[in-house]
């Protein structure tokens, strides 16, 4: 199990990751903000190795929110993205988030669990398997 840093600023999308994240065996640590996010990070007990950040942040874009937190420490951000753009990618891969060349660094919604579970699995190693009855 992981914890996994989620930056979203709707309630509504922040307890559906948060399930998500339960259901893979993962321990959500949800934010608003990236205010809120980066006082989360300083106070975690050890490092956190993934963060799954919403592009549309009020104060914020998920961009800057990323790049925040990857000079904070964290290993791999993750963007959520409600609208499909080409140069999302391209910009998160410019900007050191995301996963390997060529692998995914913006998620679209809705996210699918095994679609979350895939890219979480890229990002952690040590990510749990989720049958597809689960995820019906």
């Amino acid at each position: 199990m992981a914890r996994v840093l989620l930056v979203e600023a709707s309630p509504l999308q922040r307890w559906l990751l948060c399930r998500q994240l339960r259901a893979l065996g993962h321990e959500p640590l949800p934010c608003g903000s990236t205010a809120e996010a980066l006082t989360r990070l300083r106070e975690a007990r050890a490092p956190l190795a993934v963060a799954l950040v919403a592009m549309g942040l009020p104060q914020d874009n998920g961009f800057a929110c990323g790049s925040a937190l990857r000079e904070a420490g964290v290993a791999c951000v993750l963007l959520l993205a409600d609208v499909p753009r080409a140069t999302d990618a391209w910009w998160a891969r410019s900007l050191g988030l995301g996963l390997a060349e060529g692998e995914a660094g913006v998620l679209l919604r809705p996210l699918p669990l095994l679609t979350l579970q895939r890219a979480l699995r890229a990002a952690l190693p040590d990510a749990v398997e989720v049958d597809d009855a689960q995820s019906a």
